[in-house]
């Protein structure tokens, strides 16, 4: 039985900080690992689109991060292609580390950004069972590749971003599957409206 888009667990900061310090202390490539898991909970992206990122998606003709990257069209959803913000320090900070301490002195024919142990690119299966290995380790074993983003989400819900930015951020064509799968009642979100009134 497959999996619906909208059944990944979010996890709260917390729990996804302690995915991060799991991750760092006992993955096998703890930088690379670390990296993903930051683009997925602070970008939103798809495992998919992670798995097919390449080094010239991300990096200014200068040998910078970019901090707004056009996906191309055939990597993403539905081919629609879009737009995602590098701009969270931490996504910028792990990829930054990432890039320089590991992914600069690796020898690959492979232009993607995230290279697996085999030395070849991510397919988006094999980085989906990447998000599964390293959330189930950490201890959250119904978190999955799609939780990252429905964390974004959450968190964007959270601090009153407006349910059409969110859509945007999340790239959804249809601001349904926005409310329907990723932004649902937050009683502690009603609760601070009220009280702010």
């Amino acid at each position: 039985m497959t999996r619906k888009e909208g059944t990944a667990k979010p996890l709260s900061d917390e729990e996804f900080q302690r995915v991060i310090d799991h991750t760092l202390r006992t993955s096998q490539d703890p930088l690379r690992d670390s990296a993903i898991l930051q683009v997925s909970q602070r970008v939103g992206m798809r495992a998919g689109e992670i798995a097919q990122l390449e080094l010239d998606d991300i990096m200014s003709p200068k040998g910078e991060l970019k901090k707004q990257v056009t996906l191309r069209k055939r990597t993403t959803k539905n081919k629609r292609g879009g737009i995602v913000y590098f701009s969270h320090p931490e996504v910028r900070e792990a990829l930054s580390k990432y890039i320089v301490e590991k992914r600069s002195k690796l020898e690959s024919d492979h232009s993607n950004v995230f290279i697996s142990k085999k030395g070849t690119p991510f397919s988006p299966n094999s980085m989906c069972r990447l998000f599964s290995t390293l959330y189930a380790k950490a201890g959250y074993p119904d978190s999955k590749g799609h939780s990252g983003r429905k964390s974004l989400a959450r968190n964007l819900n959270r601090n009153n971003v407006s349910i059409y930015n969110i859509q945007q951020i999340l790239r959804h064509s249809n601001i349904q599957t926005t409310i329907k799968h990723y932004v649902s009642v937050d009683e502690e979100v009603l609760e601070n409206l009220v009280g702010s009134v």
